[in-house]
């Protein structure tokens, strides 16, 4: 059935799942979402069977729409909650090796290459992901990335207190991580800076750090409190420097704006532009909310 429009100044664009279910296991009808009006397809979680993420690649370059996956191999995170290195060894939390996100970059990657299908790559949190990104850029391979505005934010010093609000999936990077992903925003080797708010209840986090769940649920999550939020407290990083992701056929680009408390907003001042994200799955949207600026 395709998606209807109403009369409204908001604007929704709907993405579509890659498989059945967002199960991870059988590709999803993709001609008949893309003739139904999606504006993209993602997953909510890492694909781990490259073999499907391959033949996904290849079905959907026809359709001209943009593909948005996350780098992360599963088997290799076990239980850890925090990025394993000497910060959360002190603290005693069972660590994230940066291995399990670049090894899965890395295979994403080569997908693309093979296919030749334009990716954008979520939740981008280590330094050596970008080293991976900025090579294969270079090369040619058509890859866009996001980064959580929490991991330009906070590191792993910043979990000393436990606060569950800081316990993500992916998990804080250590100083370095943070440092080389704001230095990606600003050469943009980093297209985009992503909200990856999930909306849970005050009990679901309100928990040990190790129990809760490892998303975002902050009310101030959103874009323009996120880009506010980079410029003030962490001015010298990323010199104010920040992307608004936009959606176009093809890989997604961003749109700058500069300053210490640049807004995630449009070239004109007639629109603003953010970028809404599904509860479940993934900071890279479901959907793109457009709506007039008031004043």
């Amino acid at each position: 059935m395709p998606v209807q429009a109403f009369p409204s100044p908001v604007r929704l664009n709907l993405w579509g799942a890659l498989t059945q279910g967002a199960r991870g296991q059988q590709m999803t009808e993709l001609l008949e979402l893309g003739e139904a009006g999606v504006v993209g397809f993602a997953e909510g979680f890492p694909l781990g069977n490259l073999a499907l993420v391959r033949r996904l690649l290849e079905y959907v370059r026809p359709l001209g729409l943009p593909v948005a996956l996350w780098p992360c191999d599963r088997t290799l995170c076990g239980d850890g909650v925090a990025r394993e290195g000497s910060i959360s060894l002190n603290l005693g939390l069972p660590g994230v090796p940066d291995l399990a996100e670049t090894a899965a970059l890395a295979a994403l990657i080569e997908c693309v290459r093979a296919t030749g299908t334009p990716v954008h790559l979520m939740r981008i949190s280590t330094a050596r992901s970008i080293e991976l990104i900025r090579r294969a850029k270079a090369e040619g391979v058509p890859i866009t990335a996001s980064v959580s505005w929490l991991h330009l934010l906070f590191d792993c010093g910043d979990l000393a207190g436990y606060d569950p609000n800081l316990r993500l999936d992916p998990p804080l990077g250590n100083p370095a991580d943070r440092l080389a992903l704001a230095e990606a925003v600003r050469t943009g080797v980093v297209d985009a800076i992503a909200i990856d708010h999930t909306p849970l209840a005050y009990e679901e986090k309100n928990r040990r750090f190790w129990r809760c769940p490892p998303r975002c649920h902050w009310p101030r999550a959103s874009a323009a409190a996120a880009m506010a939020a980079l410029g003030r407290q962490r001015p010298m990083d990323c010199r104010g420097t920040v992307a608004a992701s936009e959606h176009r056929t093809g890989p997604m680009s961003g749109s700058a704006a500069s300053g210490p408390s640049a807004e995630c907003r449009s070239r004109t001042d007639s629109v603003r532009s953010t970028t809404a994200l599904d509860g479940d799955g993934g900071e890279l949207a479901i959907a793109r909310i457009e709506y007039p600026l008031a004043g």
